[in-house]
């Protein structure tokens, strides 16, 4: 009888696999030059937090530093510009091309592409979103259905900033070195693909970040090679959060939102684009 590796060797094995392949692609350099190797106290710190996170009750949740709903609300509350809301680019709408029709492949987007396009930053309705005004904001039908519409609403009710996560390599300039460097950001709120869960968890918490990951139920990479096409903007199949998954984002969005009306705070009312990152104003 064959004995199977349990839970935390797997998460090692993958960690491992990902690394190794990844050491040869900018990313893995710009992480182990700028992150690892200018920060090797901090580095060891999380690496050890890594080592002590596990899976929440749902499998598609990993929680980070386990503090908790109440006290992750809590210390949101203190600060919740730092909170950093973000999703992966894939869950945009993108139409489904003759050539993933012949290729036998599905695509889960509506029947228009994102009018912001895909593998890029920018949303158009987040762009134009203003809480004060009396008038709705006008969208393209296709984004009646975009989890990043409703994820980055609820961000900005909350005075959470919110990212679009494009490539590795923009990630580690956007988000890890702007913690590290400036303090930017501490908690997160993270939908990403399964396949990269454990290198995205060991990441944020060697830059000291605490918060949630969670991991898409449809559409994600199933091994490194399609992970790193993805990474290059190639994607074709949508990505997509569980139920589950999307009202656990929205319910800890919403208790925040609610922690500041209570406590009467400034409520920001737009969005605006600094570095490829939506900063609530």
């Amino acid at each position: 009888m064959v004995n199977l590796p349990d839970s935390k060797t797997r998460r090692f094995l993958a960690l491992l696999e990902f690394t190794f392949n990844s050491l040869p692609q900018a990313y893995g350099r710009t992480f182990v030059r700028r992150i690892v190797l200018r920060h090797p106290l901090r580095a060891l710190r999380g690496f050890l937090a890594y080592c002590q996170t596990s899976s929440a009750d749902r499998p598609e949740e990993r929680l980070l530093l386990g503090c908790g709903e109440d006290e992750f609300v809590k210390r949101a509350l203190s600060d919740s510009e730092r909170l950093l809301v973000a999703t992966g680019f894939c869950q945009k709408p993108l139409r489904q091309r003759p050539a993933i029709r012949s290729a036998g492949l599905r695509s889960a987007g509506s029947a228009q592409d994102c009018p912001a396009g895909r593998f890029n930053h920018d949303c158009l309705y987040l762009s134009r979103l203003e809480l004060d005004s009396k008038s709705q904001v006008r969208y393209p039908p296709t984004c009646v259905d975009c989890s990043i519409r409703v994820l980055g609403h609820a961000a900005l009710e909350a005075g959470a900033s919110f990212a679009v996560l494009t490539s590795a390599l923009d990630i580690a300039h956007d988000v890890l070195l702007p913690v590290l460097e400036e303090r930017r950001f501490n908690r997160v709120l993270f939908a990403i693909c399964p396949y990269s869960v454990e290198p995205m968890s060991l990441a944020l918490l060697l830059c000291g970040m605490e918060g949630y990951v969670f991991h898409y139920s449809a559409g994600s990479c199933a091994d490194y090679q399609q992970w790193l096409r993805a990474d290059g903007g190639d994607k074709p199949e949508r990505t997509m959060l569980s139920a589950q998954n999307v009202g656990k984002m929205l319910g800890l969005l919403e208790r925040i939102a609610t922690g500041r009306r209570e406590r009467a705070d400034t409520t920001p009312t737009c969005y605006v684009q600094e570095n490829r990152v939506f900063r609530p104003r």
